[in-house]
C-alpha cells in the first residue's frame, strides 16, 4: 500500500513553501526521493503528511531526523 507524502525544500527548517506530492511505500523511500531531487545547495528538506504533520527533516550537511 502506498502512502502520500509532501516533500518541501526550504531555505531553513522553519521556512514555508509549497511542496511536491509523492506516493511511496515507505518513509525511507520518500527520504531517498527527496535527497535525489534536492535542487539547491544549503537548503533543508522536510517530509510531511498531507495534513501538514512533520514526519522527517534534514538540515544542510546533516542526517535525516525522524519526528515520530
Amino acid at each position: 500500500m502506498k502512502t502520500t507524502y509532501i516533500i518541501k525544500e526550504v531555505q531553513n527548517i522553519n521556512s514555508e513553501r509549497e511542496g511536491t506530492r509523492i506516493e511511496t511505500a515507505s518513509l525511507s523511500q520518500a527520504k531517498h526521493i527527496a535527497s535525489i531531487n534536492q535542487c539547491f545547495h544549503g537548503t533543508a528538506l522536510r517530509i510531511e503528511t498531507v495534513d501538514g504533520l512533520w514526519l522527517a527533516y534534514k538540515e544542510a550537511g546533516k542526517r535525516w531526523v525522524d519526528c515520530e
